[in-house]
């Protein structure tokens, strides 16, 4: 391979890199839209092979291209250097994504302390919004 095509390859890499750093970071997202069922089951889904997508198309796209380099050896190697370096850039932003919730947490859990009434503890205020159970307020009736 010429010099040309080996820096459109490290381009590539990096900006797939950049891009699952920030698409696991998930800026805006809270844990509750991991929640499945109930919230006093505490199940959550939070699908650790979302770090391995973005890999897995470079992969794809390498072995679409598998013309252009010189041996398998070179294929493979490109491949696995590749797929790590776009997996481990994933799993740092998610990593960091979940430290961020944890501070959220806490920060949340000082604002709001539990209190306690006669020795038994009680959980911090819920604030559930509950907008459908409101009538409108109908202007035709006056």
């Amino acid at each position: 391979m010429d010099i040309l095509t080996w820096m459109v390859l490290v381009v590539v890499v990096l900006l797939a890199s950049f891009f699952n750093y920030y698409l696991n970071l998930a800026p805006g997202s809270d844990p509750e839209d991991f929640q499945v069922g109930p919230p006093q089951l505490g199940i959550t889904c939070d699908c650790s092979l979302n770090v391995l997508i973005i890999g897995g198309i470079v992969v794809l796209a390498l072995s679409a291209i598998s013309g252009l380099f010189g041996s398998r050896l070179e294929l493979y190697t490109v491949g696995i250097v590749s797929f790590s370096l776009i997996t481990v850039a994933g799993f740092i932003g998610r990593r960091r994504r979940h430290q961020e919730w944890k501070e959220l947490h806490i920060a949340i859990q000082r604002a709001v302390p539990a209190s306690s009434f006669l020795g038994f503890g009680r959980a911090p205020v819920d604030i559930t919004f509950d907008d459908e159970d409101e009538e409108e307020f109908d202007y035709d009736d006056y």
